[in-house]
């Protein structure tokens, strides 16, 4: 295929660059040329990655907004209740052998039952079981879990229990947890675009790695990334922790986001930008978070685009769910012995639970909506964090983990707080058939 392409190129008159034919061998050969002829540029003698037609329409799939989508409740139970109708039932459609009722249909008589619910407290007894107390929206019940039993269970999530019923009908004695685990069945796509992945740039940090960026924009431009998505975090903002101003170059917020826009009018017009906020930008604390302020995303190029934390993108026939990842502080301190390094580990629990958050009250503050937005419907293909500088690439069950990497070396600060950065590394997806290669710059 690729002597079809280079003989293509010399009958129009000019050479072209290898890497240049492994991109349309990977955009689909010889076809792919041909469909799109007319918007090739046959006139100067070589043709480089430059000449290839952009490919940077991309949909969104579901954002948030605090002034429409899902709408804001007066009380969190809304969240809660909407919470536990849809994973309740993610478990009854993945799980054939039982049908797991809600607390309130418990029969009374002493056997086996298979039940639902969400958690509501999880304790460990004097002998050492682990009693966790579940609800739906009506009743709740105490389940009591075998002594070697080995699974992490936490705070809100849902899970559904199948055991035997104490003789007086207030407890449930487990032998088995199931959850709603999220899976895709991946299928090869015939033409696929080149996405770029980073996160945590901190811009305005004096430990931002300016000359870093650059070369991530370098080659970029020069490699035939068609999108390139930035994980939040996008500068290091004012005031978020103790003490920040002595760690900052830049001491005005309008200013770090000014410099990241001169920063981001190095890359070719013709790569779209994809970029969310996190808990440094100027949006509220609180999650989920509008897109940056217009007057913010105003400074930046056209081919930037500013979509709420969290979001879900269609990108090269591939849905991308991008979180910054507030949420992986809670999952880090309930499981023990994991760290700030752990973060495919973390990334799988999400997953397994169908849930971005489910721990309320902790580290993340949520808006209180009409429904919950941080379930995991629709199921992605791939699933983007950042937050903790960590860097790490996993699947589960047929789902591609990124956690993105960060342009900022360890601060005094995150040295108290255990951060281990792995900073500078840029990750590449391929749509067509999810591969994943990484880039240290």
């Amino acid at each position: 295929m690729t002597d079809e392409i280079e003989k293509y190129f010399i009958e129009k008159g000019c050479l072209v660059e290898e890497k240049v034919i492994r991109e349309i061998v990977r955009r689909g050969g010889i076809n792919y040329i041909r469909k799109n002829e007319k918007r090739l540029d046959f006139s100067k003698p070589i043709f480089t990655m430059l000449n290839l037609p952009s490919v940077n329409e991309f949909s969104i799939v579901k954002e948030f907004n605090l002034n429409g989508f899902p709408g804001v409740s007066s009380t969190f139970v809304d969240i809660f209740r909407t919470r536990y109708s849809f994973l309740s039932s993610k478990i009854n459609e993945r799980t054939r052998n039982h049908f797991f009722s809600p607390v309130s249909k418990i029969h009374r008589e002493k056997g086996e039952v298979s039940v639902s619910g969400e958690v509501i407290s999880v304790t460990t007894s004097k002998k050492g079981y682990l009693i966790a107390e579940i609800e739906d929206l009506e009743k709740s019940i105490k389940v009591i879990f075998p002594r070697n039993f080995k699974e992490i269970i936490f705070q809100d999530e849902v899970i559904g229990i199948t055991g035997n019923l104490s003789d007086d009908g207030k407890a449930i004695f487990a032998e088995n947890i199931y959850r709603p685990e999220v899976s895709k069945q991946q299928v090869k796509t015939e033409e696929g675009v080149k996405v770029m992945v980073v996160s945590d740039i901190h811009v305005g940090s004096k430990n931002f790695m300016n000359d870093s960026f650059k070369d991530m924009i370098e080659y970029t431009n020069s490699e035939g990334i068609s999108f390139l998505i930035m994980n939040g975090d996008l500068v290091d903002g004012i005031g978020v922790y103790p003490n920040q101003e002595d760690d900052l170059e830049i001491r005005d917020v309008v200013k770090q986001y000014k410099e990241l826009s001169r920063l981001l009018m190095g890359l070719n017009s013709n790569v779209r930008v994809v970029l969310i906020p996190g808990n440094h930008d100027i949006v509220y604390p609180t999650e989920p978070q509008n897109p940056l302020p217009k007057e913010i995303s105003s400074l930046f190029p056209s081919n930037v685009t500013s979509l709420s934390n969290p979001v879900w993108v269609e990108i090269g026939q591939r849905t991308f769910l991008l979180y910054h990842g507030t949420s992986i502080m809670d999952f880090i301190e309930s499981m023990p012995g994991t760290t700030l390094n752990d973060s495919g580990k973390v990334m799988k629990e999400m997953l397994r639970r169908g849930h971005l958050a489910p721990i309320y009250g902790r580290n993340l503050s949520f808006i209180p909506l009409k429904e919950d937005y941080y379930i995991i419907d629709p199921v992605p293909d791939v699933l983007i964090t950042g937050h903790i500088h960590d860097h790490s690439i996993s699947n589960y069950n047929g789902i591609l983990t990124i956690n993105a990497s960060t342009f900022q070396e360890q601060t005094s600060y995150q040295k108290m707080m255990n951060f281990n950065p792995k900073p500078a590394i840029g990750t590449v997806v391929d749509t067509s058939d999810l591969s994943v290669y990484t880039v240290k710059f």
